[in-house]
């Protein structure tokens, strides 16, 4: 149960404008134009901050006549309440999220290949109390038509045949800071991405509900996008080498990544902000979760059009 980040914003023209978030200045705090929260102003919206533009609104570039090989060939997934399953404990079940009061766990029922697609979603962790953990992240089990089940949890710390990929896209102490990590390896040992795990930690500064997105590369590496902030996977300590790329590529081919999000106590990382706390008054959602990729196990969820589609009959008046 840990996080990791995804990079690559396409480029746009050099007279974009740029997504600032420290200041009602232009000229510090800003998002480099390549980055994704900067190619529009909606995207700056979506990522928290105020949009600074040099000229016309950018637009982003036409796509490349011939897609990427290597790119999955997916759709954009808005899941519903009966897409997501109760994993333990009480959550609530949204459309597009949950809500998870105490010890309980969340789980997509699909399992998603994600490489060359995104998942955004919008986090608030106000409510939880220091030393408990919050967190969203993916593992990678075998699971049947019907879905996944909490019968079914696999991770990166489990030393026995219920080991399995863990990406874990954030894992929080609280409302105070988080930690992004990556389990690739079985077992313990400071040999790489193990149980101990490839990790960034950070604090959030006083702002604990924010936007992210997370984008995943053709070779299985991948960056997060927190309310517009890049954590790279660079900045992963040990740096994570091509191997465990490819690691996740391959485990997200053949059996896909479900997300998975739960709150609970016993490890928390950045340990300055406090170790201990008050589980079953702590509480933290998720909502507007939107996925980019292709179902590799379990049921096909609720596509995004869908929802769009029911907005527009909705608002058609007939005379």
């Amino acid at each position: 149960m840990r996080l990791s980040l995804l990079a690559g914003a396409a480029a746009v023209p050099a007279s974009a404008g740029v997504c600032c978030y420290n200041s009602n200045s232009c000229s510090d705090g800003c998002n480099a134009p390549t980055e994704w929260c900067s190619q529009s102003e909606a995207n700056c919206n979506k990522c928290s901050g105020h949009y600074c533009s040099d000229g016309p609104a950018p637009t982003p570039p036409p796509p490349s006549p011939t897609p990427s090989p290597s790119r999955v060939e997916g759709a954009e997934y808005c899941p519903s309440a009966s897409d997501l399953v109760v994993a333990y404990g009480t959550p609530q079940l949204n459309n597009q999220g949950w809500a998870v009061q105490g010890n309980g766990g969340v789980a997509t029922k699909a399992a998603f290949n994600l490489v060359g697609g995104f998942v955004e979603f919008d986090i608030d962790l106000s409510n939880v109390k220091t030393g408990v953990n919050a967190n969203i992240y993916t593992i990678s089990p075998s699971i049947d038509a019907s879905g996944y089940t909490g019968s079914r949890y696999c991770d990166g710390a489990k030393t026995d045949d219920n080991w399995c990929l863990e990406v874990d896209w954030i894992e929080s102490n609280g409302n105070c800071g988080g930690a992004t990590t990556l389990h690739t390896i079985k077992g313990p040992g400071s040999n790489g991405c193990t149980a101990w795990g490839c990790r960034a930690s950070y604090h959030y500064n006083g702002k604990s509900s924010f936007h992210m997105r997370i984008e995943y590369g053709a070779d299985g590496s991948w960056t997060t996008i927190r309310d517009g902030q890049t954590i790279g996977t660079g900045s992963l300590s040990p740096n994570p080498s091509a191997a465990d790329w490819s690691i996740i590529k391959d485990a997200y081919a053949s059996k896909g990544a479900v997300i998975y999000s739960s709150e609970w106590q016993g490890w928390v990382p950045v340990e300055d902000c406090g170790t201990s706390g008050d589980l079953s008054s702590s509480h933290f959602s998720v909502s507007n979760l939107k996925i980019s990729g292709s179902v590799v196990q379990g049921p096909t969820p609720t596509k995004c059009a869908s929802y769009q589609n029911a907005r527009n009959a909705t608002s058609t008046v007939i005379v």
